[in-house]
């Protein structure tokens, strides 16, 4: 997956790799940022995922 993108927590920095996915928190590696479900929320804060953006690392 070598255009996986990177989405960073607004509220407390926490980052969202599309390569390495959430496993522990049921998101598979190589999940794109579409694909994860509307009711996620960061592992970190528990922000919603519209308070993501995406960065470059």
């Amino acid at each position: 997956m070598s255009d996986a993108k990177t989405w960073m927590c607004l509220i407390c920095g926490w980052i969202y790799d599309e390569a390495t996915g959430d496993a522990e928190h049921g998101i598979a590696p190589g999940t794109r940022w579409a694909d994860v479900p509307m009711n996620w929320t960061c592992p970190e804060c528990g922000a919603r995922k519209e308070d993501f953006e995406m960065v470059q690392i």
